[in-house]
């Protein structure tokens, strides 16, 4: 596999981890009550809070040891996992 198809791999963990925060915030702050979500977030949280921390880590890595092919698919990464990250705040800071 090479560099750039690992870059779009991290890109699209990164983009289903916002989207299933992103989801998760809407559902609860409108009061949604959907069964099969209930189910599938009890199995997805411990695997998106890894992600969500393990990402920025392998993308500094990456950084440092120069395995960057594409700028922007890093930067659009680094952008997509700190919104997620704050989001992820948020949520746990005042809708607790």
């Amino acid at each position: 596999m090479n560099k750039l198809k690992i870059e779009y791999i991290r890109l699209a963990l990164a983009f289903l981890v916002f989207v299933y925060i992103v989801t998760h915030l809407f559902l609860y702050i409108n009061r949604i009550d959907s069964q099969w979500f209930k189910a599938l977030a009890e199995l997805f949280t411990i695997p998106s809070l890894v992600l969500i921390i393990a990402i920025p880590i392998w993308m500094i890595i990456d950084l440092v040891k120069k395995n960057i092919v594409d700028r922007s698919i890093l930067n659009l990464t680094f952008f997509i996992s700190f919104i997620s990250l704050l989001l992820f705040g948020f949520a746990f800071i005042y809708l607790n």
